[in-house]
């Protein structure tokens, strides 16, 4: 256990910087990144601009700390049509929700995110212990106004379960991010156990949780024949092959990171009958990518950011900042991409 601690802090947030810091990529184009080019016809002025659906990344955490109650309560006010989660598994078997320091396929370490710990991670603690750990309001990955980060009555670890039970009073969709090893099972029994099925979907950096549900729930609609318990392939930097990869684990969907998502692995992944979603980064994260790779065409998730990212297409769009994109696009009359016959392909 003392090595795995190790490995996480030495990939951790701050123990490094995530890419040079290079006077010449400060200006670079978010655009021509995703291949988005309207001056030069890269982007079709004749393709339906669908609205994607807004995923609330970890609840709505420039409005209140992340991955709690209370941020998925305001991301749900907000419009969300869906939220966004991480999962651990407990000593004790209980499932909380918290994502913790280190890499997004290797978080979990809980000293930086909450005082008076020492160095370890949340799956060492049983759900009592946990309840009792307070928030650190100095570490900077909590972006919302730092009073609320020390208010116990909102700043405090979650349950799965109960962050479900409030969803399904407001009916959004909550998207489980299975972080912790062998979530799979015991977050498929509870969604069962609280009639869930419909609401939920499953993602994973780890192809072994995505494999693992498929293969415990590979029933098909009778009406369209998709997969009823949907899963989603977590790429941050997506192989030559990751559509066949999605397609070995019987994924539904595929998650890439906001910079990779291209129109031409947009369009490849509509083709092969995969949903899609792009996920933006943590504050800490977005605001070294908006300030030191991108600062050429937006902001740090402003309108402009977001109206790149959506013009390739992608069908949902999981944001730090939902009332933001929410704002942009209830302004535009495009409609919602749940009135689309079929999947949205750029044309190039």
């Amino acid at each position: 256990m003392h090595h795995l601690i190790q490995a996480i802090i030495e990939n951790s947030l701050f123990s490094k910087p995530r890419f040079p810091i290079d006077q010449q990529n400060r200006n670079f184009s978010l655009g021509s990144t995703l291949n988005l080019n309207l001056e030069k016809g890269k982007y079709s002025a004749n393709t339906v601009l669908h609205r994607p659906s807004i995923v609330g990344h970890r609840g709505s955490l420039y409005n209140q700390p992340e991955n709690t109650r209370a941020s998925f309560q305001t991301a749900a006010e907000i419009g969300c049509d869906a939220i966004e989660l991480d999962v651990f598994c407990l000593k004790c078997g209980t499932i909380v929700v918290f994502h913790g320091s280190g890499t997004d396929d290797n978080a979990g370490l809980v000293h930086e995110y909450c005082t008076g710990l020492p160095p370890s991670v949340i799956t060492e603690y049983t759900a009592k212990e946990v309840r009792s750990f307070r928030f650190n309001r100095h570490f900077p990955e909590y972006v919302c106004d730092k009073s609320k980060v020390t208010d116990s009555r909102v700043a405090y670890i979650p349950t799965l379960e109960e962050v479900l039970l409030d969803a399904k009073k407001t009916g959004v969709i909550v998207k489980i991010e299975l972080k912790g090893v062998g979530t799979a099972k015991p977050v498929l029994d509870l969604v069962e156990s609280l009639d869930m099925v419909s609401q939920c979907h499953y993602s994973s950096f780890s192809l072994d949780e995505i494999r693992t549900i498929r293969k415990l729930r590979p029933q098909r609609s009778p009406v369209d024949d998709k997969y009823i318990y949907k899963t989603g392939c977590i790429f941050g930097e997506p192989p030559s092959n990751f559509i066949e990869i999605a397609q070995s684990v019987g994924a539904s969907e595929v998650h890439l990171k906001y910079d990779t998502c291209t129109v031409e692995r947009i369009n490849d992944i509509h083709k092969a009958g995969f949903g899609s979603m792009c996920f933006f980064r943590s504050p800490g994260r977005m605001k070294e990518d908006s300030s030191l790779k991108y600062s050429g065409d937006c902001g740090n998730e402003d309108k402009a950011m977001y109206d790149i990212v959506r013009k390739t297409g992608v069908q949902s769009m999981c944001v730090n900042r939902p009332d933001v994109l929410y704002g942009m696009l209830h302004t535009k009359k495009e409609p919602t991409h749940r009135a689309l016959e079929s999947h949205t392909v750029i044309t190039i």
